[in-house]
């Protein structure tokens, strides 16, 4: 699975395919260049590993130290992240509702050589769409409240995959991110079925969580990470390509990958897991099958872009996530139907999303978003 390759310039990427290989960290800095490297790291979550990595005195004494304050907060942060799931799925069994553990500590318990370096910042379950209602009265009553900022609960219910709670008075507790659907597509929740019920009989325990827990199956957990990546964070960020990694390394030998390439394209996911499993390939060295590549390819106008966009750097890609959004769907109707909704929402839509105000001014606040979005895709940053 793997393909031989120098490695990659970029040092955050460079790190993360170190940590795959068991590789030493060759990236060496001026002092005056730590800061930036450090800031990075810390944003895209990778602090703690670039700690690990580190040799003795390989950087300035404040930089180690900061470094290893991540290390020690992502350690601190598992502790109560573990106690507040089980409390969460605890109550959800009672109420005999199904859950599926997503990212964060499920990833880092059964990926990583140690959970403290796969940092998180919420706590991500999924629940069957039937349940979604019943779940928030249990996340509600376990003391959280909606924090969707911007959006309103009812939107979400109507509109979104997921709904966002807070513990507005338990600083410790994590945010939770509660799914209906696995991944918010940009052709609309009928462009996909990731969270249809054919999942959940796939499910696979998860005893390290209780007796109730389960994770997605391996070729389910591949199909999420890589639409996650592609879709979520428009094919940019070491730690989320480092997860698919290491769950395509893991299951190398065992994956059905006819089972993959027909659940991609009947889920209408087919060129954004492409376009993921060829990056991580890319930059990371863990390659997929070239027959279940070649299957997943979508036509040849659309590679050319996103490569070139890909080749612009990863700030870019943030930049355009709107236009990569439409490069990764799959059919054509979908790119017309996401293009049209946007410039012309029904008025249900536009009132559940902006509130009790006027239909024209709900029109204003929209399309000064959409203008927003189009100043940051089309002006270059200042430097």
């Amino acid at each position: 699975m793997r393909r031989p390759a120098d490695l990659p310039r970029d040092p955050l990427t460079a790190l993360t395919r170190a940590f795959l290989d068991g590789a030493p960290w060759g990236h060496a800095f001026a002092e005056s260049d730590w800061d930036g490297v450090v800031e990075r790291a810390e944003d895209e979550r990778v602090a703690p590993m670039l700690y690990r990595a580190l040799p003795g005195g390989a950087a300035p004494a404040p930089v180690h130290a900061r470094l290893r304050r991540a290390w020690l907060a992502s350690e601190r942060q598992h502790a109560f992240a573990d106690a507040q799931l089980r409390e969460l799925l605890d109550a959800f069994r009672r109420a005999r509702i199904r859950t599926i553990l997503l990212k964060g500590p499920a990833l880092a318990r059964e990926y990583y050589s140690d959970s403290a370096l796969r940092p998180f910042t919420d706590l991500d379950l999924l629940v069957q769409s039937r349940d979604r209602a019943r779940a928030i009265d249990v996340v509600i009553g376990l003391g959280y409240a909606h924090g969707s900022p911007g959006r309103s609960l009812a939107y979400e219910l109507e509109h979104a995959a997921a709904a966002y709670f807070v513990a507005p008075h338990d600083s410790a507790r994590l945010p939770v991110d509660l799914h209906w659907e696995l991944v918010a597509h940009p052709g609309g929740s009928r462009a996909t079925e990731l969270a249809s019920s054919e999942i959940w009989r796939r499910t696979v325990a998860a005893p390290t969580w209780g007796e109730t827990a389960h994770v997605l199956a391996p070729e389910d957990l591949l199909v999420y990470l890589a639409a996650h990546f592609a879709i979520h964070h428009a094919l940019a960020g070491p730690l989320w390509q480092l997860d698919l990694a290491l769950v395509l390394r893991r299951h190398a030998v065992t994956l059905d990958w006819n089972a993959v390439v027909d659940r991609c394209r009947r889920w209408s996911a087919a060129s954004a897991v492409y376009f993921a499993l060829h990056t991580v390939g890319e930059q990371l060295g863990v390659t997929t099958p070239p027959s279940a590549l070649g299957r997943l390819r979508p036509d040849g106008v659309r590679v050319a872009l996103v490569r070139y966009l890909q080749r612009c750097g990863p700030d870019r890609l943030v930049r355009l996530e709107y236009l990569v959004g439409l490069l990764l769907l799959d059919r054509r109707r979908d790119v017309v139907r996401t293009v049209a909704s946007g410039l012309v929402p029904p008025p249900s839509w536009l009132r559940s999303r902006y509130g009790p105000r006027s239909l024209l001014a709900a029109y204003a606040t929209h399309y000064g978003r959409l203008a927003r979005i189009a100043g940051r895709t089309i002006i270059p940053p200042v430097a």
